[in-house]
């Protein structure tokens, strides 16, 4: 017979859990569609969302079944590539992915709104690449902080900065990271997009 589960035993448990999903949830590959679509549904166009859809499948969901199958070949330990020695592969995948996403939308006249898009996150991605090199920078930040812009310039709102300390908890929580690293992801994403809010306005 094993031991009652104590109050803070329960508490903790509940709090991993929660930090789970709201890492799901603000996931890079999730921001990164959520800011796509919201961006093509501002512009209304049916080639707004075919080319929203091109990058999407390109530049996200492609980078992310290759990391499916790293999983599966035991290439990388988990989805998250929590070992920074681990990422540089996927992130290289990722990065060429985003590049042939982006100039397929340059080639064929995607609204500029989209393309500055796209555009700012692979120079993200880039930047991301440069610093796993030599640290372990949270990209879940980087992303939650560039859709918060994002999302604030889309609805003239600042509430979904609200989102990115909680998702930086969520990293901590789970020891993804350090809460310098969560910092750090989180600055490098408004240092990108800031300047890309100001171009597409």
């Amino acid at each position: 017979m094993g031991y009652p589960v104590t109050k803070h035993e329960g508490y903790e448990k509940l709090s991993r859990r929660l930090a789970y999903v709201i890492s799901m949830v603000g996931s890079p590959p999730v921001m990164a569609t959520t800011v796509v679509g919201l961006t093509a549904s501002t512009i209304a166009t049916l080639m707004a969302w075919v080319w929203a859809s091109v990058y999407v499948l390109l530049a996200v969901y492609a980078p992310l079944f290759n990391v499916f199958l790293l999983v599966r070949r035991g290439r990388v330990t988990d989805i998250d590539v929590c070992l920074r020695e681990q990422r540089i592969r996927p992130l290289l995948f990722a990065i060429t992915c985003s590049l042939v996403a982006w100039a397929g939308l340059r080639l064929g006249s995607a609204p500029r709104e989209l393309l500055i898009i796209a555009g700012a996150m692979s120079v993200q991605m880039v930047i991301v690449l440069a610093i796993t090199l030599r640290w372990k920078i949270s990209m879940h930040c980087a992303a939650a902080a560039g859709a918060a812009m994002v999302l604030w310039s889309l609805m003239g709102t600042p509430w979904p900065m609200v989102g990115v300390p909680i998702i930086a908890w969520s990293r901590v929580k789970l020891q993804r990271h350090t809460v310098g690293q969560t910092v750090a992801g989180s600055l490098l994403g408004l240092s990108v997009f800031l300047p890309v809010l100001k171009l597409v306005q």
